[in-house]
């Protein structure tokens, strides 16, 4: 992986640091505080459905605020820096889930107005029933309420104290558009069928789609691993893990990395470690440094902190601070060692054979790429991979863990 610049590196924090941030002085516990950070992203969501209904009040196609959600992921990520400098005694969740849903979406050019963002945040946590807003679209003559003052008044202060906290530095790299930007094209590079879990659309509490993530799933037989499918899925697993503190402990391009792992193992049904080995195909399009020998040993530079990441996600499912039902999906790994080499997942890295073949009669015919033969792709040795773990395609994915990555 390309060196981090000093900007990007001081944003990008040890494990060690969640236990000494300013919230554990102020007696807090680790649990708790990472509880409180995911509260008040959440806050920040229901907000911005709030205050896009107030701007689209009439346009169902838009009740999800999508054009917000690239605000809403750097949003999250400046939460998380944020808190690792400032602590909750000092700064409640509802003034900062309205003070950087202000901030996030002026960065990224999609701004809302701050009236409406006061007047979602009084409908939200203002529990009197004489609090109101202002809405001078309907009354022109009507003038804010002490409500509003209050709350606009701190939500201004609040911003130049994150503004100062932040050093100024708006600059949120985001692990989707490295996702977006390695399998564009993926199509043409994949190899063999999937059987897809297809799952019935649901909602979570803030209203967002989870696409593919909660609810029952069903089999769709023969369907492959798709571009579409690894966008729309990965969308959703780095929009869930915003809810964690992933973004300020790996950089963009390990985080965008290990969802395509994660993905490749909901698909394809394949143990953690397996689909670890087939994303590694595809690691040179990520910028990372992850290779495997010809004994089937992932090495590189960068393979330390992938599994750290890998692991850190499939903690913070089982912690509930990443949707937990992610976990019906993902397979465990299996108890006996697997000793066969596993088959390649993408053909992108392969070494192309341009040398006609013959036909059956003795004619020489262009190789047909899909059509080449068990021996030609283990001829190589970086496609002799032997990576040491189960195929198991268990239930019981209540602990499941990266047991032979």
């Amino acid at each position: 992986m390309r060196q981090l610049k000093p900007t990007e590196q001081q944003w990008i924090f040890d494990y060690s640091a969640l236990d000494n941030t300013p919230s554990l002085d102020d007696g807090v516990t680790l649990e708790e505080e990472l509880k409180k950070r995911k509260v008040t992203i959440e806050y920040m969501r229901s907000l911005a459905l709030r205050a896009n209904k107030l701007v689209h009040p009439s346009s169902p196609m838009d009740a999800q605020a999508i054009h917000l959600r690239g605000s809403l992921i750097v949003g999250s990520t400046l939460l998380h820096r944020f808190y690792m400098r400032k602590s909750f005694k000092d700064f409640s969740e509802e003034l900062i889930a309205s003070t950087i849903l202000f901030l996030a979406t002026k960065i990224e050019e999609e701004p809302l107005k701050l009236r409406h963002i006061v007047n979602s945040t009084i409908d939200k946590f203002e529990k009197s029933e004489s609090a109101r807003g202002w809405y001078p679209d309907h009354n022109p003559n009507e003038q804010p309420s002490r409500e509003y003052r209050t709350w606009e008044k701190n939500i201004l202060a609040c911003e130049e104290v994150v503004l100062e906290t932040l050093c100024f530095d708006m600059g949120v790299e985001q692990p989707f558009t490295f996702l977006l930007k390695a399998v564009k094209g993926l199509d043409n590079d994949l190899l063999g069928k999937s059987n897809i879990p297809v799952i019935n659309g649901n909602r979570n509490s803030n209203g967002y789609s989870v696409n593919g993530v909660n609810g029952k799933g069903k089999e769709k037989e023969n369907e492959k691993l798709s571009e579409s499918i690894i966008t729309e899925l990965g969308w959703t697993l780095l929009f869930e893990s915003t809810l964690s503190p992933l973004s300020v402990l790996y950089a963009a391009r390990i985080i965008a990395f290990v969802s395509l792992v994660l993905i490749i193992s909901i698909i394809d049904q394949k143990p953690l470690s397996e689909s670890l080995v087939n994303a590694s195909e595809l690691s040179e399009k990520f910028d990372i440094g992850l290779i495997y020998n010809e004994n089937g040993d992932l090495q590189g530079e960068d393979i330390d902190c992938i599994k750290a990441c890998l692991k850190d996600f499939i903690r913070y499912i089982n912690e509930g601070l990443i949707d937990n039902n992610l976990l019906r999906y993902i397979v465990a790994e299996a108890e006996e060692a697997r000793h066969e080499p596993y088959s390649r997942r993408f053909v992108s890295n392969r070494q192309q054979d341009s040398a006609p073949r013959q036909d059956d009669e003795g004619k020489q015919r262009p190789v047909n790429r899909e059509e080449k033969t068990e021996s030609d792709v283990q001829s190589n040795g970086i496609n002799q991979i032997a990576v040491r773990s189960g195929t198991s395609n268990g239930n019981d994915n209540s602990d499941v863990e990266m047991s032979a990555v």
